[in-house]
């Protein structure tokens, strides 16, 4: 009897020490975060989505205090790196640092894209847009639009434009303008917007349609010259690039920008840590400079109205796409 009650004693308090375990190790997994972060650019190094994730994960690093490294997953037009992540584990532990491309444009137009950009991502924030222009080599024999224009219209598919993707917004700002012109200029495809702008400056192309956060630093060394912005107002930085509007294109206002997702699942106490200090992180004074200066016009917007955004987006895109021959 003595043995059994001791045998008793001996099952129960193992019993007790496996279950405290147990309750450790789930308490450890769920503290998040507890390791490095993986912070997925869907595009090659030196596009916007790539620029934008370097100038503020070092800070999202010291205020989640793990490391968050970038990792470039370049390929489709971003829809190889957004569907990694999609498919990833949902711990909070791999995230997106994209531009809205892979989620608002790709989609529509690309039938290899298995997700749907509404349901299987969670908007973080929205940290900034970058303006579209259409850019020349500063000695192009074309030092206007309505040259570009003309010859284009002279010389049918002749002109060829770099660009980060088929199918980008500045691909479909491009596609507006040949529409309403009636001209034809075709697209060479780059992984990012850093290649498209290299491309044109090895004389392979004839301009490029990107966003300023790819050509900003050509544009401030004169290599390169922006024959349009695709903005309602002339830009602070380059006053003399004439907007859109001006040049009588209203409706090529298409601009792409920049955020941070988590793939669908991920589970709210997660959110509950990385949505804050996100939020922090993008409101940095540091981060906002380093943005500004990387090309970005900075405009934080939280989940909800990035969602909204991304939705928007999207439905537009959805509209657009058939009218340039671009559809599911």
């Amino acid at each position: 009897m003595l043995n059994f009650k001791r045998n008793l004693l001996l099952y129960t308090l193992i019993s007790i020490l496996v279950s405290y375990f147990f309750a450790s190790e789930t308490f450890c997994q769920d503290k998040y975060p507890s390791r490095a972060i993986e912070l997925v650019v869907p595009f090659a190094p030196g596009g916007t989505a790539d620029v934008a994730a370097r100038t503020y994960s070092d800070i999202l690093s010291k205020n989640l205090k793990v490391p968050v490294n970038v990792v470039n997953r370049a390929g489709g037009t971003g829809i190889q790196g957004t569907t990694y992540v999609i498919r990833s584990k949902k711990d909070g532990y791999t995230l997106l640092g994209s531009t809205d491309t892979p989620l608002m444009i790709m989609p529509v137009i690309n039938k290899e894209v298995t997700y749907d950009p509404l349901k299987d991502v969670i908007p973080i924030a929205h940290l900034g847009y970058a303006p579209g222009l259409i850019a020349v080599k500063s000695d192009s024999p074309f030092q206007t639009l309505g040259q570009l224009v003309q010859y284009a219209r002279e010389n049918p598919g002749k002109l060829k434009n770099s660009s980060a993707g088929i199918g980008t917004e500045a691909f479909f700002n491009l596609q507006i303008l040949c529409s309403k012109e009636k001209i034809k200029i075709p697209t060479i495809p780059f992984k990012s917007g850093g290649e498209a702008v290299v491309s044109l400056l090895g004389g392979h192309t004839d301009l490029t349609s990107s966003s300023l956060a790819s050509l900003k630093p050509q544009l401030k060394a004169g290599t390169i010259k922006g024959l349009v912005i695709f903005t309602k107002k002339r830009h602070p930085e380059f006053p003399e690039i004439p907007t859109a509007l001006e040049l009588g294109y209203p409706e090529i206002i298409l601009n792409v920008w920049a955020g941070l997702f988590a793939p669908s699942g991920v589970p709210k106490e997660v959110l509950d840590v990385l949505i804050p200090a996100v939020e922090k992180t993008f409101k940095d004074p540091e981060v906002i400079q380093r943005a500004t200066n990387a090309g970005l016009i900075v405009e934080f917007l939280g989940p909800e109205e990035t969602r909204k955004l991304l939705e928007t987006g999207y439905n537009i895109v959805k509209k657009i796409a058939p009218e340039s021959g671009l559809v599911k």
